[in-house]
Order: structure tokens, then sequence, then C-alpha cells
């Protein structure tokens, strides 16, 4: 009824679009070229409408470019068509602006990209019903809108790259009286603002039924489940959840007091895929009670990876989440308490932890290549952490042993991603404290470790701070101060409760 409302007012989207389209080829603008519209009005009310347009031969929404395209090429022609990349987006954004243009849908999947014989980049607006018409548009109309564009990209491109663009668009645009810098500055913060707000939306699909998740009621269980699982699988699981940890094939991993875990093969989309099914015990008699003032371990590990994979952070992907009423509550308004959850996500194959690398295989190498390696992961995880940091993220139990190494483990880049997700909080801005911990923890956890020096922790602290502000790496040493009281703290703890270190 929205759009059935909204359309009555603003008239259709097909012919919108159709309407901008035509006002974009006047301003030098390449879109779509409109050969017939058709709309279906009932008593005046617009319900279904159709636009049709010619393809544009040859072209590829810009994210696909990115993310697909670019990495398969070349390095020297990668480098040329990144740098006429932002070049071009700069120009066409300044056209938008300076004709008083602001596209409220303003990502790379809608401008479509060509590239001819001569590598020049060419490109078209699409989805343009989400332009909107400014008589006169301001400073702070273009700094919204650029930070918009701008939140694809400060996560995959480098800060050169934003700095083309930007130079590109201010230079087409030639604004009077503009403080560049500070402008720069403030198109970032508006991104971060904008960032912050989007992840949070993002993060909060796994909670109940969307395009993505769908939310389950059965036999007295409540879950959440992927759109990738087929329904019928769903409810056989959530019937009897112990099931699939003794079905035929299934491997126990692990079988301790808090968590049991096992690996299975079950039918993802149809295809034969590997997954790491995880049931967390009710450890005490509280912690139902615990709940209600904090998430389950389960759900805080379920929510987890939805934020990191919201966030772009690599995490293996969420399949099903189960939780079962509280058995040892006899009275039934506590019987709404949790009790034994399940989580069932996508294993990464081949991969294996950075502990039983660091453990097993390093000392099977020379000292030579035990070094190179030391380097090498050294700096993937210090990348790695600081992402983690740069996007509000932080992992309590940041351990070698819950950091895996997806594909092969001698690779120049390997990659890193983070398993076992009940200690990860979203905090923003993330506190001082929380990072210090986490930095602590890795230190701890890697400082016993074979061929592992401070001089190693070192360059690990230096790759973490590298995308830092100067104020910040001119500060590593009261840092690396914090880091030592932590990790000793630490080491004194685990030495108190009879703990070894992991």
């Amino acid at each position: 009824w929205r759009e059935i409302l909204r359309q009555w007012f603003r008239r259709g989207k097909g012919r919108n679009e159709a309407k901008r389209a035509i006002q974009l080829s006047r301003i030098g603008v390449d879109s779509i070229t409109p050969v017939a519209l058709g709309e279906q009005r009932k008593r005046k009310f617009l319900f279904e409408n159709y636009l049709i347009s010619p393809e544009i031969p040859g072209s590829v929404p810009l994210d696909v470019m990115v993310e697909e395209r670019l990495p398969t090429l070349t390095t020297v022609r990668q480098a040329r068509l990144r740098r006429a990349l932002a070049v071009e987006v700069g120009r066409l954004t300044a056209r938008l602006h300076s004709a008083g243009f602001i596209h409220q849908d303003f990502h790379p999947g809608n401008i479509l990209v060509r590239v001819d014989d001569q590598d020049r980049v060419l490109l078209s607006m699409i989805d343009t019903d989400a332009l909107r018409v400014r008589k006169r548009l301001n400073h702070r109309d273009a700094q919204s809108n650029l930070a918009l564009l701008n939140h694809y990209f400060w996560c995959r491109c480098t800060r050169a790259d934003r700095h083309r663009f930007l130079t590109a668009y201010l230079e087409a645009i030639r604004p009077e009286g503009l403080d560049t810098r500070r402008f720069a500055r403030s198109i970032e913060r508006s991104t971060r603002v904008w960032a912050e707000r989007l992840w949070a939306r993002w993060g909060r699909r796994c909670r109940g039924t969307n395009k993505y998740f769908k939310t389950y009621q059965e036999h007295g269980r409540s879950g959440v489940a992927s759109r990738r699982l087929d329904r019928d699988y769903v409810r056989s699981v959530m019937a009897d959840p112990d099931a699939l940890m003794s079905s035929p094939g299934s491997v126990i991993l692990k079988d301790s007091r808090t968590t049991t875990v096992a690996q299975a093969m079950i039918a993802v989309e149809g295809v034969p895929t590997p997954v790491i099914y995880k049931r967390f015990h009710v450890k005490k008699r509280l912690d139902p009670l615990l709940a209600l003032i904090r998430p389950a371990r389960g759900w805080r590990a379920w929510q987890a990876a939805q934020h990191l994979a919201a966030r772009g952070l690599p995490t293996p992907a969420n399949l099903l989440f189960i939780r079962t009423p509280n058995p040892r509550s006899n009275l039934w308004p506590l019987r709404c308490l949790p009790g034994t959850e399940y989580l069932l996500m996508v294993k990464a194959d081949p991969a294996r932890t950075l502990d039983a690398f660091v453990r097993d295989d390093l000392p099977k190498v020379d000292l030579a290549t035990r070094r190179t390696l030391v380097k090498r992961y050294g700096r993937a995880l210090a990348r790695l952490v600081h992402v983690l940091h740069d996007r509000s993220l932080s992992h309590r139990d940041l351990k070698a042993a819950n950091i895996l190494i997806e594909g092969d483990p001698w690779a120049e880049e390997p990659r890193l991603s983070l398993i076992d997700l009940v200690g990860v909080e979203v905090r923003s801005p993330l506190p001082r404290s929380k990072q210090v911990q986490n930095l602590a923890r890795i230190h701890v956890s890697l400082s016993e470790s074979l061929g592992h020096s401070r001089t190693d922790a070192l360059r690990f602290l230096h790759a973490y701070l590298v995308s830092t502000t100067r104020d910040q790496r001119t500060r590593w040493k009261s840092l690396w101060r914090a880091i030592e009281r932590v990790a000793r703290a630490k080491r004194r703890q685990n030495e108190r409760r009879g703990r070894v270190l992991s």
C-alpha cells in the first residue's frame, strides 16, 4: 500500500526513470534509452508498471568491475584502470551535482562501466528513479551524497584512489571559497557515520524474517535459518537437533563441559557442503537467568558472525541457529528462558587454525623459511586485527586457536578468518582498553610459539598501526607498555586458575 500511494502522488517509478534518463542525457551523462512504457491502473491507482530500454552492450556494474574483473588483470593494467575509474567517477558525480541532481541510492551497482580497446573508461547511470533535483545544491548536500558513494570504496580502495576521485570532482565542479582539506575530512566523517548506521542495520538481518533469513517455531523450539537451506530440512533438524551430531558421516571434533562440536555434510542450495555444528551447553543454573541481562553464548556467536559479514570481515557463513527452552525450569513462565543452543555454519575447506600451523608445521621447516613465515603471518594478522578494530569490533578471545587459515597455508598472502565469535563485541567508537585487551590476548597466544620473538611482536604492532594517524604512530611505546601490562596480568590469572596459556 505504501508503494501504491507513493506512485499515486509521485507518478510511477517507470515513468520517473524514463524522465530522469532523458534529463541526464541533456547534461552529458550517459544513461538508458527508454523505448516503451506500460502502466496498469485501477481506479486511478497505479499497480504494475514497466519500462523497456535497450541494453548497454559490454557494460558491467562498477562493483563487479572492482571486485571481480580488476583482480584478474595484470598489475600494470589494473593500476591504469583504477586511476581511470577514480577520475571518471569523479567527473560523473561532478556533472550530476553541477546540474542539481542528488542520487539517493548512490552506490557502484547503479553505475555501469565499459572499457574500450584503448582502455578508456565509459560510464552510464542507471536506477535514475532515485535521482532528485535540487534548485540549489549546497556543500552539505554534496558532502552527504559523496559520503553515500564513498562508503563502498572506503573499505575496498586505497586513500590514493579516493584522493584521485575527489581531485577530479573538485576540478570539474570548481567550487568557490571551499576549503578542500576540511571538505575531504567532513566527507570521511560523514562516511563513518553512514557506515556505522548501515552496518548496524545489516547486522540485524539475522534476527528476523527477510530475504536473507527466515524465523521458525517448531516443536517448542525457536530458530533462525539462512534462506540457503531447504525449509523441510530446517524443520527436520529442529524436530531433533541432536540427531545431526550422530548422523552417518558426522565426526565429533570437540566434546567439553561447555560445547560439543561436530563436522558433517549437508545440502546447501542443493550442493553437498561440509559444515560445523556446535551445541552450547548450559554450564550453570544461573546461565538462563543471566540471559535476561545479556544474550546467551550461542545467540552472541550467531549475531557476531552477521556483524563481521556486514563489515566485510572474513568468517564462516552462518546457516542455522536453534534455541531450546530451559528444561530445568519447572515453572511455565521460566520455560521461556533459553536452554541448550545450536549453531550451524559453513566449514571453510581446506582450512586449519593458526595454532595448529604454528605448533605442527613451523618446527618442520628450516630456520630461514620459518623466519619468512613468521613475518608473513605477522603482517597478515596485523592487517586483520586493524580492520577488526577500525570497523568498531573487538574479540576478547583473540587467540591463535580462533584464527583460521583458509586455503594454502604456504601462500604468499595467507587468508585469515575469525572463528569462535562468542567474545565479539560491537562498540563505536571502540575504546582503547578493548584494543589493548585484544592485542594483549593475541600477544600472549603467540609469545610461546616457536620462532616468535619480541622483534616480531614489534613488527606486528607497527603493521597494526600503519594505517592509523601520525599522532597514534608516534605513541606506539605507550601502547606497547599497555599491552605488556595486560599480558602479564593475563599470565598471572591463568597461573592462579591453573589454566594453560593458549
